[in-house]
């Protein structure tokens, strides 16, 4: 009985093409979100301060310092968080749950006073 032919070209294509199945994988166990925040007071100013995100479970966190309210904090990894922000002058408010999505941009807001 004779072998069925399978040329060098063949396994190369089906090695890339499970290659790019793993690396696809990969890029999606990894993605996290994009947390784009604004600050505000009463009547819509602007505050700065420092915001920082703390993980419920772990000890992960992630912060950014406001400009005219407003900062980005990038890659973070889904889930629940506790959000407090530092102003430079003024009263702290009362830090709060916050859900992260696993991925995607996500707008947090933060009202104080």
């Amino acid at each position: 009985m004779a072998k069925p032919h399978t040329s060098s070209w063949g396994r190369r294509s089906v090695a890339l093409a499970v290659f790019v199945a793993l690396l696809s994988l990969t890029s999606l166990a990894f993605a996290n979100a994009l947390v784009v925040v604004k600050v505000r007071a009463t009547g819509d100013a602007a505050v700065d301060g420092k915001v920082t995100l703390t993980a419920r479970k772990g000890d992960a966190t992630f912060s950014c310092e406001t400009k005219d309210g407003g900062c980005k904090i990038d890659n973070v990894p889904g889930g629940a968080y506790t959000v407090t922000f530092e102003p430079k002058s003024g009263k702290a408010p009362k830090p709060r749950p916050v859900m992260i999505p696993p991925e995607g941009t996500v707008s947090l807001f933060v009202a104080t006073g």
